[in-house]
């Protein structure tokens, strides 16, 4: 066993408390899954709903649109979109705004606000995409799955991704996005660190880190056809706009993590001395240049 999975946190026995009827523990004031088949590492609450809505803009404005695949035109006529893994249901919700003849269902197994506005032509419901995907075999003609690399492990992947052929329509398309956290672009020896401490966290859990790396093949094993894969390096705390969404949505995750990052070293208990050290990395992100290597895949169900 190496250094740093000696540090990696225990986070079994802790006291539970129960959410719209589903497991939850709480770590020093944050709400986490606890549920048996949930493997997602970062909190389940308010908070991480707010910093999700962030991301997606920071994303958008990053990367110049909401999507990749070649679709633009089918949704301005009207299809059929089923978004997994919604968490707050940002991305769906802005999709549905942006497309009114077509249809959108977010799933997901956290996130889901019975009370949130919505345009007519979008649902958002309670699901498990790794045990089912409630729609009808070929019934859909765009799936679209985003940054789950903290929430389901390979095999879980793949299931939800067998769980998305099956409803796809043949010349459906499919699109993932994940980051490859394994190891950052140019990252000093700060972030190297923190890096190191939570990929452990996620490797204790079976997580992948480096997951958009392997989108690509996962697409082509199950047979769709078509497929592009992109890998973008978005700057964090340089190169102008970009890079400040990106610092900012780093550091709101890592503030999350603050419990966790707690149970590795007791000194992070104190919240200046853990923001001192966020800043720190901030600071050297900016030296070295740090990117995030964001990886972009898509396909298509063949039509036969």
């Amino acid at each position: 066993m190496s250094d740093t999975e000696d540090l990696v946190p225990e986070v079994d026995n802790l006291s539970l408390s129960d959410d719209n009827e589903k497991k939850t523990k709480v770590i020093d004031g944050r709400t986490y899954n606890d549920e048996e088949d949930v493997d997602y590492i970062l909190p389940n609450d308010d908070d991480e709903a707010d910093r999700l809505n962030f991301q997606h803009k920071a994303l958008k404005y990053a990367l110049g649109g909401l999507y990749k695949s070649p679709i633009a035109e089918k949704l301005e006529e009207g299809i059929q979109v089923i978004d997994a893994g919604c968490g707050p249901a940002t991305w769906t919700l802005e999709m549905g705004n942006t497309y009114p003849n077509s249809k959108f269902t977010g799933i997901d197994i956290s996130f889901v606000d019975s009370n949130i506005e919505r345009p007519d032509n979008v649902n958002i419901q309670n699901g498990n995409i790794t045990k089912d995907i409630p729609f009808e075999d070929n019934s859909i003609d765009f799936y679209h799955q985003r940054l789950l690399v903290a929430g389901l492990n390979e095999v879980d992947y793949k299931e939800a991704l067998k769980n998305a052929y099956r409803v796809l329509k043949p010349g459906g398309y499919i699109e993932l996005s994940e980051p490859n956290g394994e190891r950052l672009g140019n990252e000093g020896p700060i972030q190297a660190q923190y890096n190191a401490i939570f990929n452990g966290m996620m490797k204790k859990r079976g997580l992948i880190p480096d997951m958009g790396e392997h989108i690509e093949d996962y697409l082509k094993e199950l047979g769709f056809e078509n497929v592009h894969f992109e890998r973008v390096d978005l700057p964090i705390n340089h190169g102008g706009k970009v890079g400040e969404l990106m610092m900012k949505n780093n550091t709101e995750a890592s503030m999350s993590l603050k419990p966790l990052m707690t149970m590795v070293n007791p000194a992070y208990e104190d919240d200046h001395a853990y923001a001192e050290y966020i800043q720190s990395i901030a600071a050297e992100n900016a030296e070295y240049k740090t990117v995030l290597h964001f990886c972009i895949a898509y396909g298509q169900k063949p039509l036969e």
